[in-house]
């Protein structure tokens, strides 16, 4: 389904679930794959951000631009669901309409600005930064380099296939997560329940969701054996999921 600008895609009945991907090109039901088993029970909702699966690109990628564009996904009190940069954007749709948003989870969050100060976020964020503005001549280098330091388990061959150069270009064209900045008060303003997901691989990213979960209360899991993908566990990750969505009428205050 065309809306607007983006591409969405849509699964099953129930409960709204949406749900925000990250840098991976084949957008948001190439990220959530591995969720589409619970359609039996939940509505998902897919977005493509743009410039990522079948919605066109609209200039330098944005988390604060995107998150305006899926705001209005968020229909009759929607579960929230954001993976990597796109958790800087869900947290940025959650901080625009916190009266629609029933719960929100966040898988990963490059979110530094919980903890700005933590040597290992502090590290993680200039260490992606400097990837980005100063990226290797070899674009399966930069992205290599990229996966290494998030902790995916992934890697890419060099030279890079031609029909892969201009998503290894496009990947750098970003407007960083060192940029976002979201109060605290307005995020547990809307009384929701928030999760944290994290793989227990990477310091910074667990000290951003220990971060998260000290200024919000917020919950935070390691789903042991994964990489900066958690959802792509399936079963394990949809059995946390089921449990946080069905449990956020109960909980929000």
């Amino acid at each position: 389904m065309q809306q607007g600008q983006l591409h969405v895609t849509e699964w099953g009945s129930g409960e709204r679930v949406v749900l925000v991907h990250g840098g991976t090109p084949g957008g948001g039901t190439a990220s959530f794959n591995a969720q589409k088993d619970l359609q039996a029970r939940w509505h998902l909702v897919l977005p493509d951000r743009p410039g990522h699966g079948l919605s066109p690109r609209q200039g330098r990628e944005d988390f604060e631009r995107d998150a305006e564009l899926l705001a209005p996904l968020l229909e009759d009190r929607s579960h929230l669901v954001g993976h990597s940069y796109g958790a800087v954007a869900a947290l940025y749709m959650a901080a625009m309409r916190p009266d629609v948003v029933r719960s929100l989870t966040l898988i990963e969050p490059p979110a530094y600005f919980f903890a700005p100060e933590h040597p290992a976020v502090a590290e993680m964020a200039r260490a992606i930064q400097e990837l980005f503005e100063h990226p290797p001549a070899e674009p399966a280098a930069m992205m290599n380099t990229f996966f290494a330091l998030v902790g995916l388990d992934a890697r890419l061959p060099e030279p890079l296939p031609a029909g892969l150069e201009g998503i290894a270009t496009d990947f750098i064209d970003i407007r960083g997560p060192h940029e976002a900045v979201i109060g605290v008060d307005v995020l547990t303003s809307g009384g929701y329940p928030i999760l944290v997901l994290t793989s227990g691989r990477i310091a910074g990213f667990e000290a951003i969701a220990e971060a998260i979960g000290a200024q919000t209360g917020a919950d935070h899991i390691v789903v042991p054996g994964t990489d900066h993908t958690v959802q792509n566990a399936g079963e394990p990750v949809n059995r946390l999921l089921e449990r946080f969505w069905s449990a956020a009428d109960h909980t929000r205050c």
